[in-house]
């Protein structure tokens, strides 16, 4: 016989409604029998759609919080949350609750999750980027787009009378920098930086130049304090480009005889000095007259005017006295212009027409810095002095016996120190003849 229950039994037994606007589910109260023992059973029921819909739990409180979810996601038609596993909806549940507290919703964290790990570099974790992004932005400093330190950068150039060559380089090279990287210069990593330099599809030294560059630009940044002091580390730990013996470019002495010829009177001088004296071009741009001396047979670069600060004496050869001797001067600017480098344009196109009008269609090309890397190739192939040479354009041994020695014959570089007015048609023919 079935023992009758008690009135406390019936009212504990009886079935719990959970409603949300019209949407209502229902937890009934039960026993379940595991060998000799019972246990209560806690069954929620729910419709969705047309499929009626059970779950059982042991415990009462975790049945009353799955029949709240259901119950508020029904109502608000969000039935595919509830077709997710036991397992998936204790996930959800969880997001919510550490959410909650931010006030984020579940869809908008993921999304921003998503977005950030896509942008990441390949198995860099959200966590190490934070943390790299604490340590870059601590509260004491200053924050600044890359965009914004270039320009304070270029116009603290200006102010301290940088040459206009050096500002111009820096504006080419940090403008496309800038472009690339538009963001909080903070945020800039090694990984990043290694990267944008390996797709470049520019010469080892190209590249080299631009490193160069940036490190100048971080250490500017850090000095205003928009970068912590160890933010340099950045730029050191980036691979330093290759720089292959291939990658320094000169004129042939027939090509400078060509410039030389197609030159306004003018432009004679400083081409002449760039490509037999070595001179770099901001040298170029602050050489005065009073400098040159063709009786002692020097051109003076002094401390102030030379890129590594140091005076030096680069020597005038017999060709290139030959060159200056019609345009000598007591003083001022031997270049002459404020832009010399938009004169260049000039003379490649003045070549070509000669070219063409004699029947020559190869295309002549300014090489990128040609006249100063020809000097020092011609130097040295003609004096086999690395000393010397270094002596003479302002730089290291090493350098020059790394990338001029065996660039050129000695028989080249005797033709390169012939040219002179007088020899110049001659070697202008035997260039057409070399091109027929």
């Amino acid at each position: 016989m079935k023992a009758k229950l008690s009135t406390a039994d019936r009212k504990s037994r009886k079935p719990i409604e959970i409603k949300r606007g019209n949407v209502s589910v229902t937890i009934y109260t039960g026993t379940n029998r595991v060998g000799d023992k019972t246990y209560p059973q806690f069954t929620l029921v729910y419709y969705d759609g047309n499929h009626r819909k059970k779950l059982r739990f042991a415990d009462l409180e975790a049945a009353k919080r799955e029949g709240d979810l259901v119950a508020t996601k029904l109502a608000n038609g969000e039935n595919e949350v509830l077709r997710l596993t036991s397992a998936d909806r204790t996930m959800y549940v969880q997001a919510v609750d550490h959410l909650r507290p931010l006030g984020v919703p579940l869809n908008l964290a993921v999304l921003e999750y998503v977005s950030a790990v896509k942008s990441l570099p390949d198995g860099t974790t959200l966590k190490e980027a934070v943390d790299f992004f604490k340590k870059r932005n601590p509260a004491s400093l200053n924050k600044r787009t890359v965009r914004e330190v270039v320009d304070e950068m270029l116009a603290a150039k200006l102010a301290a009378k940088f040459s206009d060559v050096h500002v111009r380089d820096l504006a080419s090279r940090l403008g496309r920098f800038a472009d690339d990287f538009q963001m909080n210069i903070a945020g800039i990593s090694s990984t990043m930086l290694q990267t944008w330099l390996d797709e470049m599809e520019v010469s080892g030294r190209t590249k080299k130049n631009y490193l160069r560059a940036i490190a100048a630009m971080f250490r500017f940044a850090i000095g205003r304090r928009y970068l912590p002091h160890d933010a340099i580390e950045e730029v050191k730990s980036v691979q330093q480009p290759k720089v292959a013996s291939g990658d320094i470019e000169i004129f042939t002495p027939s090509e400078f005889a060509e410039i030389l010829n197609a030159a306004r009177p003018e432009m004679v001088p400083w081409l002449a000095i760039g490509g037999l004296a070595g001179l770099r071009s901001a040298e170029l741009q602050r050489l005065d007259w009073s400098e040159v001396n063709l009786e002692e047979g020097h051109i003076e670069i002094t401390s102030a005017k030379a890129k590594t600060a140091s005076r030096r004496l680069t020597p005038i050869t017999d060709n290139l006295a030959a060159w200056l001797a019609d345009h000598i001067k007591e003083g001022g600017k031997v270049t002459g212009f404020d832009s010399w480098w938009n004169q260049i344009p000039k003379v490649v196109d003045k070549v070509n027409r000669i070219r063409r009008e004699r029947g020559n269609e190869t295309k002549f090309v300014w090489k990128h810095n040609a006249l100063r890397h020809s000097f020092c190739s011609y130097r040295m192939a003609s004096i086999k002095s690395a000393d010397q040479v270094a002596s003479e354009a302002g730089n290291s041994a090493q350098m020059i016996f790394r990338h001029y020695r065996k660039v050129v014959t000695e028989t080249q570089a005797k033709e390169w120190f012939a040219i002179t007015p007088d020899a110049r048609p001659n070697i202008v023919r035997l260039a057409e003849a070399n091109a027929a």
